[in-house]
């Protein structure tokens, strides 16, 4: 992400790497503590129309050390929501042969 900063600002704004898959995207935040120290936080944003057609945005913001736990139950929500889609399909072709 460019931004025009004097180089004394540069050392003290935050550095972000950013991605984007269609409506979602997801960020890398360097911050410092108080005594200097640089650690990260990621960030996942998704866009979406509300009701009256205005855009949205939610944010949810992950410490990196949560990430990958973050990802591993994202996934095993995802394998279980195409079970059970596949599971109410199997029933209604039952329930109507």
């Amino acid at each position: 992400m460019a931004t025009k900063s004097s180089s004394a600002n540069a050392k003290k704004r935050p550095h972000a790497e950013a991605l984007r898959r269609r409506n979602i995207q997801g960020a890398l935040w360097q911050n410092h503590d108080g005594d200097g120290n640089a650690f990260y936080v990621t960030s996942v944003t998704r866009s979406y129309k509300n009701g009256d057609g205005e855009w949205q945005n939610e944010v949810l913001y992950v410490p990196l050390d949560d990430a990958p736990r973050v990802c591993e139950v994202l996934r095993e929500l995802e394998t279980k929501a195409y079970e059970a889609i596949e599971a109410d399909y199997q029933a209604a072709r039952e329930a109507t042969a």
